[in-house]
Order: C-alpha cells, then sequence, then structure tokens
C-alpha cells in the first residue's frame, strides 16, 4: 500500500510537474510571442523615430537650400534686366554664405552663366537637356536626381527656381550641392554604429549609400543580394508607391535585419534604414531562458530590463531634443525652438513686442577677458532674461551675443522701462574683479498686433527681420541704443537695397554725373579752384543727392569706386581744358577713409593722372576730417606720400565733429576747409566769431590756406573778408553746377580776361 501510495504519489507528481512544465512551456511560448510582438513594435517605432529625424534634418537643409534661391531670386527679378556680373557677384556671396558648390543663372534659352566658391565663372554652358532646368523654367522650385558633375565629374543635386520679373519667367537660378553632404548626414553612427542608412528611390534603386554598409560590394537595387520574400518585396514596394512608411524584416548570409523605410516628400525618395536584430533584442533568448528556470525572477528581470531600456530611450530621446532645440552654453531654447514655436504663440489674441539684443564690443570681451569670461557673461545675460520673463513669454538665443524675447506689449513706455530693467541687471555683473567694463547692449523691436479676423498665421521670418533691421539700425548707438521697427526702417532697407542693386550697373552706365561749384579768392572775388561734386541722374531724368546714397557707398564699400570714378573723370576734365587753351584751375575732389589704409591706391592715383598728362598739382584731394582724427599716424604717413607725388591735400568739413587742433600741427595739409554748419553756428554770436577767428590765424601762422564752406549771403561774406579768410564757396556765388555750365559761365569768363 505504502508502495502503490509511492508509486500513485510519484505518478501524481510526475504528472504535475508534467502538467505544471506544460503550463510553464505554454506561459512561456506566450510570453515569448507577447514580448517578440511588443519588440518588433517597439523597434519599429524607435528606428521610426530616429530615422524621421534624419529625414527632418535632410528636409530642412534642401528647403533651406530652396528658399535661399527663392529669396534671392526675388531680390534680382527687382531690376528690369539682368545684370550677369553683378548676379554672379551676388550668387558667388551667396554660394559662399551657405557651402554650395557653384550657383548659376539660367536663360530661357537653357544657357546657364555659374559662379563656384572659389570664384571661377563658367560662361554659355548649354544645359537644355537638364530636366530640372526645364521644370524650374517653367515656374517650379524643383531639387534634381543625382546626377553626374558636367564639370568636375562628381556626384551632385542640383535647385532650381525660376525667376520672375512682373509675372514673367526671364530665367532661372540654380545651385549645385555635392552629394556627399547627404552621404555624411547618414553616415553619422546610430545605434552603436551597427545600423545603416541610404537614400533610395520608389523602386528600391539606391539613390546615396551610406558609407556604413551591410553589403560591401557595388549594388544598383536594395533587393540585388539577401533573402527578401516575394510578397514582402511587393508590399514594401507597394508601400513606397503610396508614400507610406514601411516596416519589415531583410536577411542576409543567416542574420535578420530590422528595415523601415520613410519617404522623404522629395522626388519620390525613401530613407532605408538597417537593424540588426541582434541588437534591439539581444536580452531575449536569455530572458525566455530565465524565465523557464525561475519565472519570478523572469518577470523581475523583465520589469527591471523594460525599465532599463525605457530609461535609456527617455535618455537618448532628451538628448536628441537638447541638441536640436537648446543652446549648450546657456541651457536656453535656440532659434530652431524658437521659430518652430513661434506661430503657435501669436495665436493668442494678444499684442507681443518681439525683441532681439546683442552685446556690443563682445568680440573685445573674449580676446582680452578670454574666452571663459565671455561664456559665463552670455550664462549670466541668459539668467537675467529668464527672470525677467512673465508667464506665457519666451526668450532664447540665436548665437555668439545674439539673443531673442518675444514679450507682451503693453506700450512703449512699459516696454521701454523692461528693456532697460534688462540693461541695468546685464550690467550688474563683473567681467573681471580687475577691470571696470560695461557691458552696452543694442535692442530691435517689432510690434506685432492682433488683427481680428485674420486667422492666417504670421511669418517668423516676417517678425524676426522687422526686429533685426531696428537692431542694425542702432549698433553701437550708445546713446539710444532700443529701436522700433516702422515704416521709416523698413523704407531705409528697401531703398538700401534698391541702391545696391543698381550701383554697378549706374556706374556701368555713366550715371554718376560730376558737378562743379567754383571757389573764389575773398579779398578780388577771382577763381581759385572748384570743388567736384556727384549727382546720380538715372535714365527717367530723377537726379539723386550724395546724402542719399553716399552712406550706403560708404557702408558697402562701392565708395571706393565711385570715388576713383571721380577722380579719374576730374583729371579727364582738366586734361580737356588744356587741350580747349582755357586757363585751368584746380578741381577737388573727395576721397574715403578705405584710400587711407591700401597704399596700392596711391600707385594708382598716379597713374590716373599721368594717363590724362596733367600735373597732379591740378587735382586737390579731400579728406574729411572724420578720417584724419581716426588713425592720425597712417593718414599722416599717406599724406606725406600724397604730396611727394604733387598733390595737394584739404581737410574737409573741419569743425564737424570733435576737432583737434593738435591735428592740424601734425598734418602735412596745404588747405583747411571750414565745415558750413560750423560756420552758420559760429558766426551769429561773438563767442563764435572769436572762435573761426583764431582758427584762421592760427591755419595762416602753419602757412595753410583757409576755406569757408557755404556762404550765402553778404554779411557773412564780408566778415570772413575781414578775419582774412582765404577762400570762400556757396550759393552767395554760385551753386554747384554741371560741367558744361561751369566751363561756359565760368572757366571762359576767366580765360577771356
Amino acid at each position: 500500500m505504502e508502495e502503490g501510495n509511492i508509486k500513485r504519489q510519484i505518478t501524481i507528481s510526475g504528472v504535475l510537474v508534467a502538467l505544471i512544465s506544460v503550463i510553464l512551456v505554454f506561459v512561456s511560448g506566450v510570453i515569448y510571442a507577447s514580448i517578440k510582438e511588443a519588440q518588433e513594435k517597439d523597434a519599429q517605432k524607435y528606428m521610426t523615430e530616429i530615422v524621421s529625424q534624419y529625414k527632418n534634418i535632410m528636409t530642412a537643409q534642401i528647403n533651406g537650400d530652396i528658399q535661399t534661391l527663392e529669396a534671392l531670386s526675388t531680390f534680382i527679378a527687382q531690376s528690369d534686366t539682368i545684370d550677369l556680373e553683378f548676379t554672379l557677384s551676388r550668387l558667388e556671396a551667396e554660394s559662399t554664405r551657405n557651402n554650395f558648390v557653384r550657383m548659376g543663372f539660367v536663360t530661357l534659352e537653357h544657357t546657364g552663366y555659374f559662379i563656384e566658391t572659389d570664384g571661377k565663372k563658367y560662361y554659355d554652358i548649354d544645359i537644355g537637356d537638364e530636366a530640372f532646368v526645364k521644370d524650374a523654367l517653367s515656374g517650379e522650385s524643383v531639387v534634381s536626381e543625382v546626377m553626374e558633375d558636367k564639370l568636375s565629374d562628381d556626384k551632385i543635386i542640383c535647385y532650381g527656381v525660376p525667376v520672375t520679373h512682373k509675372g514673367k519667367i526671364i530665367g532661372a537660378l540654380t545651385a549645385t550641392r555635392f552629394t556627399s553632404i547627404f552621404s555624411e548626414m547618414i553616415s553619422r553612427e546610430i545605434f552603436d554604429g551597427i545600423a545603416y542608412l541610404h537614400i533610395i528611390d520608389q523602386e528600391g534603386n539606391f539613390i546615396i549609400r551610406s558609407q556604413h554598409a551591410v553589403i560591401d560590394k557595388q549594388m544598383d537595387n536594395i533587393f540585388d543580394e539577401g533573402e527578401v520574400e516575394e510578397d514582402t518585396q511587393s508590399s514594401v514596394l507597394s508601400d513606397m508607391e503610396k508614400g507610406g512608411d514601411s516596416f519589415t524584416t531583410f536577411r542576409y548570409k543567416g542574420e535578420a535585419y530590422w528595415t523601415v523605410f520613410i519617404p522623404i516628400g522629395i522626388n519620390g525618395w525613401q530613407i532605408f534604414c538597417l537593424v540588426p536584430q541582434t541588437f534591439l533584442n539581444h536580452n531575449f533568448n536569455t530572458l525566455l531562458l530565465v524565465f523557464l528556470c525561475v519565472m519570478s525572477a523572469i518577470f523581475l528581470l523583465f520589469i527591471i530590463l523594460f525599465f532599463y531600456i525605457y530609461s535609456i530611450l527617455k535618455k537618448g530621446q532628451k538628448t536628441l531634443q537638447i541638441l536640436a532645440f537648446k543652446d549648450v552654453l546657456t541651457g536656453a531654447d535656440n532659434r530652431n525652438r524658437f521659430v518652430t514655436d513661434l506661430p503657435a504663440l501669436l495665436q493668442e489674441p494678444l499684442a507681443h513686442a518681439m525683441v532681439l539684443m546683442n552685446i556690443s564690443g563682445f568680440k573685445f570681451v573674449n580676446e582680452f577677458f578670454g574666452f571663459e569670461k565671455g561664456n559665463l557673461l552670455l550664462r549670466h545675460i541668459s539668467s537675467v532674461l529668464q527672470g525677467n520673463m512673465e508667464e506665457g513669454e519666451r526668450y532664447y538665443r540665436d548665437n555668439a551675443d545674439h539673443f531673442g524675447m518675444l514679450l507682451y506689449y503693453n506700450g512703449n513706455e512699459r516696454l521701454i522701462s523692461r528693456i532697460q530693467k534688462i540693461q541695468y541687471e546685464i550690467n550688474d555683473y563683473t567681467v573681471s574683479p580687475n577691470q571696470d567694463y560695461r557691458v552696452n547692449c543694442s535692442f530691435g523691436v517689432n510690434i506685432i498686433q492682433p488683427e481680428p479676423g485674420n486667422k492666417s498665421a504670421v511669418l517668423p521670418d516676417a517678425v524676426l527681420n522687422g526686429a533685426l533691421l531696428a537692431l542694425n539700425s542702432v549698433n553701437g548707438n550708445m546713446s539710444n541704443p532700443i529701436a522700433f521697427y516702422d515704416k521709416a526702417i523698413h523704407e531705409k532697407a528697401r531703398k538700401k537695397i534698391e541702391i545696391e542693386s543698381q550701383m554697378h550697373a549706374a556706374l556701368a552706365n555713366k550715371e554718376f554725373h560730376m558737378y562743379l561749384q567754383p571757389k573764389y579768392y575773398l579779398d578780388d572775388k577771382t577763381l581759385h579752384s572748384a570743388e567736384a561734386l556727384v549727382r546720380w541722374c538715372t535714365e527717367d531724368g530723377v537726379i539723386h543727392y550724395p546724402d542719399e546714397f553716399i552712406p550706403v557707398f560708404e557702408e558697402n564699400g562701392f565708395i571706393t569706386e565711385l570715388d576713383m570714378f571721380m577722380l579719374e573723370e576730374a583729371c579727364r576734365l582738366v586734361s580737356s581744358w588744356i587741350e580747349k587753351g582755357l586757363e585751368v584751375r584746380p578741381v577737388s575732389v573727395n576721397q574715403s577713409r578705405i584710400f587711407f589704409y591700401d597704399e596700392d591706391y596711391l600707385d594708382k592715383f598716379h597713374e590716373i593722372v599721368d594717363k590724362y598728362n596733367i600735373e597732379p598739382s591740378m587735382i586737390i584731394l579731400e579728406v574729411t576730417e572724420s578720417v584724419a582724427m581716426s588713425n592720425l599716424e597712417q593718414v599722416k604717413m599717406v599724406i606725406k606720400k600724397l604730396h611727394k607725388m604733387g598733390f595737394s591735400i584739404s581737410m574737409d568739413d573741419f569743425g564737424s565733429g570733435y576737432s583737434s587742433l593738435n591735428t592740424l600741427k601734425d598734418l602735412d595739409i596745404a588747405e583747411l576747409k571750414l565745415d558750413k554748419e560750423f560756420l552758420s553756428e559760429q558766426s551769429t554770436s561773438p563767442r563764435g566769431k572769436v572762435v573761426i577767428e583764431s582758427m584762421i590765424h592760427l591755419a595762416r601762422a602753419l602757412s595753410i590756406t583757409t576755406v569757408a564752406e557755404g556762404i550765402e549771403n553778404e554779411v557773412q561774406l564780408e566778415f570772413l573778408k575781414r578775419i582774412k579768410c582765404d577762400i570762400g564757396q556757396g550759393f552767395y556765388f554760385a551753386k554747384p553746377m554741371p560741367v558744361e555750365e561751369f566751363e561756359n559761365t565760368i572757366l571762359r569768363l576767366v580765360s577771356d580776361k
């Protein structure tokens, strides 16, 4: 009985063990299937998120390039005619700024004119066989397929946008990038460097291959190698044709790979990503074995592993988000995050102020105190801005010393008070304990008022550009560092663009005309010389005066070309007077500060004078007081060389700035011109008259001829004659006049005497 009971117990125990084993095996199988399914879904979600980020990077690059071309097309199309050289020079600048291989302009006859980043130019290139060019000339903004560069044999993609003037396509702009930029994007290590990214078309053909590949040999199509079932292949091709995502399994040499296909949205291109299944579920088999041995331990380890993987994913996702939307140095939002959120922020039915700020002389902080001090200052500024944000407001760091804020707007007075508070708190920071350095900031403000009934989104670029234009208008202005964007600033920017787009053509078309204003000896009113003044006379008969365009030319450097043109015109004019037998008088020509920093220009001066076979003494070079004061030693050296060459030097606008009488001692000038505003202000008071008289006596003692500008009446003339001023000019004698009128009414009278 006992033996029977033992057998029965053994049997029951065996059955129970078997039953438990079956249950465990069944439960293990169910759990295995569940884990496998969950693992596959997580892999699909994770891979899709990662690949989508690469897709966003690529589309951002492509869309940014297209937008750059479209903006440049709009700018170029403002002119009635296309100045190829001017266009190519602008394209070269944009190509350098955006790291294009080259940019170009294509005519309606499919003839291309290209310029590379290094300045190399190509003319009359026939590209009529390029499909993207045809699409661009048909009015589309397009991206080409990958193709071989005709000019370098490298693999490239091209962008094309139409150039439209008054609703009519007049050509197309193109830009070229090596495919290597996209290859580098997809060659970055992901999943510890064992995942692989490629760009393919909707048929599975490789467009751009990563530097990392499962199969090293050259392949044209992803289905050429590996073990892919026909049903899987058909399903993937169908998903790609419909423009949807696809997720499946590929096998190669016995190893299984998770694969995901994400459409880029351009030319039917897809991002194709492979990750070994063993990487994403390397603990799966171990977990299953542990589960079969100790069920509780399996569950415990599974939970631990689950939360471990979840924390890694969250950490990785957070890291990517920080890199994409956070400024690493300060911890503030970056421009990408701000621009992304800006349309939603402006949906509130409240007025906002977009404020951009930068630090005046921040480069000096880095150079003088060190980059670490500069970084600490930037962190301090970020902390100040954060502390001044009200609920619902945002701030961000753009780059270098540029920050931006979106504030609620409750009137100019309140806004200015807040900005001044921010400036004060920024200054409440010691850059160095050994130096009392004041941190000065400039602010540009663009007010955005809500428009009732208008539900269209405000364009971030328009909001930021308005604030940027306002900021640029006060950069370096410490007395009034806050500017509000308004129609005047907009018009100034528009006028500047208009001037810059026309200045080269105007110079080539000789639209800059020389006007002459005579200068007379005050004691006997005989002619001494003439000052050359410039007028911009457009084809439609409009005359633009210097104060409209000279500041723009001085800012962009075109003033050097205009000054050289005026110098040559003056030399040509003096030469023509000699040929006509007229009694020649010197002509004074204004020169910009740039000439005094480049000694090569001095040789050009002499070449021009020699070209027209005239004496350098017939040309008086005028330098403004501000130029002389900016770099006295350099100016002294250049003036000495000009004197040695035979030129006469005149200091113009003396008294318009912070004049230094010591300058007269140091500079070997032949002529001193009193600024007309200085004359009109000082000659109306007894003390002012004493100042002018003293200046003239001092100049006479230094053997410097004095010239008074802006003489408008007999009273001023008599005063200047009494204090022994040598020469005068102004409306009292004659207004600036065209060269022909000067010859007929002024110079011939002198010659006939």
